[in-house]
């Protein structure tokens, strides 16, 4: 939670409009984090969190009327939540680097997420990651853009 609010005083400080408009603390207060996250997985740098992000293995965002589109439960992890320092740079690449080994290691051939639309330097950092925009997705006050990557050598 001190890194997510570290991570949205930043984008005050900053301009961007995302978690910090977005009523992220009243969508996902602490009991949120205590009963829903599937695998959370987290990096440290001298005994501080300086990186965390969710895994799931289902994410209504990506359902239309119900229903899954594409991969079904256990053919793709879902990212959310990627909170980085930002003091540490590059620590958001790192885990995203594992997070692939990870699923990979796990069988799981493909990793979908979604990114805020109208955040271009998030954007192009998902595809430079290999993410490709397939979709759009909207939860409360919340409009993402939809984005998988295959991923080989499983």
């Amino acid at each position: 939670m001190t890194l997510v609010q570290r991570r949205i005083d930043w984008m005050n400080a900053v301009g961007l409009h995302q978690w910090n408009e977005t009523d992220y603390f009243g969508r996902y207060p602490r009991s949120y984090w205590e009963k829903n996250i599937g695998y959370f997985l987290v990096g440290e740098e001298q005994g501080r969190v300086v990186v965390a992000i969710a895994l799931y293995t289902e994410d209504v965002r990506w359902t239309r009327d119900g229903e899954y589109t594409g991969a079904t439960t256990g053919e793709a992890y879902y990212l959310h939540h990627l909170v980085t320092d930002p003091a540490c740079k590059g620590v958001g690449k790192q885990m995203m680097l594992y997070v692939e080994q990870y699923a990979i290691e796990h069988h799981v051939p493909l990793l979908r997420l979604d990114s805020a639309v109208g955040n271009l330097s998030l954007e192009k950092y998902y595809t430079d990651l290999g993410y490709t925009a397939c979709g759009t997705c909207h939860d409360q006050l919340y409009h993402g853009v939809l984005r998988e990557k295959p991923l080989h050598g499983r």
